[in-house]
């Protein structure tokens, strides 16, 4: 993939994405387990986010993904939480991994 400093190894990306949805998916233990730094755990979960948003080339999936996370962040029904959090590691698989150019 072609990025703003370079290109990325497409296994650099694919990997990039399961350690993201990783990352994601730990929401739900530490929401159960009252997770004492759970909001600063999204705090730096989101801004990771708002990084790759500048070297994935601005996809609009990473805007929607945002969304979903800063919503879950606040929300106290657990299975809406809990919908929000596997929407978002959904999410997260569809980034796209190549150029759309190619």
């Amino acid at each position: 993939m072609n990025y703003k400093y370079g290109t990325l190894p497409q296994s650099q990306i694919h990997e990039e994405k399961i350690r993201l949805q990783g990352a994601i998916y730990k929401l739900l233990p530490y929401k159960e387990d009252n997770y004492e730094l759970l909001d600063k755990y999204f705090q730096a979960l989101l801004q990771r986010i708002s990084g790759l948003n500048s070297l994935f080339m601005e996809q609009p999936k990473i805007i929607t993904l945002m969304s979903i996370l800063e919503s879950a962040r606040y929300e106290t029904d657990f299975l809406k939480y809990r919908k929000d959090i596997l929407d978002a590691c959904s999410l997260a698989n569809e980034l796209e991994e190549v150029d759309s150019d190619v």
